[in-house]
């Protein structure tokens, strides 16, 4: 955590030039990049990461939607549903009103991603193999 802490703002101000796909990075450098859908069209912000402690596997990626349709939601998106793109944004590979009726995901409920069956159901809805089932980290489409 002090490394992170340490980045001073000239750094910071790199965001926009691509410097996130160099390498590794900490997690507050993600939080707060823009998701876009397969049209790139905007549909939200990355809000927080879920990791796996223990296969220290980052398996959620926590995206609050713009514009869902009566209030802010908040959906799990599996990692391996995300792509970082140039130009410092994630993709999923779905139209946006396809992920807008994605599993909704209050914060309170985020422990119940550990829930094998909550789990498989967002899996499922986004296409994708569940992080637990092999060591594979691609996006499928």
């Amino acid at each position: 955590m002090a490394i992170v802490e340490a980045q001073t703002e000239v750094e910071r101000d790199h965001v926009t030039s691509g410097w996130i796909t160099r390498g590794i990075v900490g997690g507050n450098e993600v939080l707060g990049l823009p998701v876009v859908d397969s049209r790139l069209e905007a549909i939200g912000m990355l809000a927080d990461i879920m990791v796996d402690m223990r296969s220290g596997r980052v398996i959620y990626g926590v995206v609050v939607l713009d514009h869902a349709p009566e209030w802010r939601r908040v959906i799990a998106v599996p990692w391996n549903a995300m792509l970082l793109e140039e130009g410092d944004r994630f993709r999923i590979n779905a139209r946006r009103d396809w992920i807008e009726r994605a599993p909704s995901m209050q914060r309170d409920a985020m422990p119940n991603l550990l829930d094998h069956e909550c789990a498989v159901l967002i899996h499922s809805f986004f296409g994708t193999r569940p992080y637990w089932e092999t060591g594979d980290t691609q996006q499928h489409s």
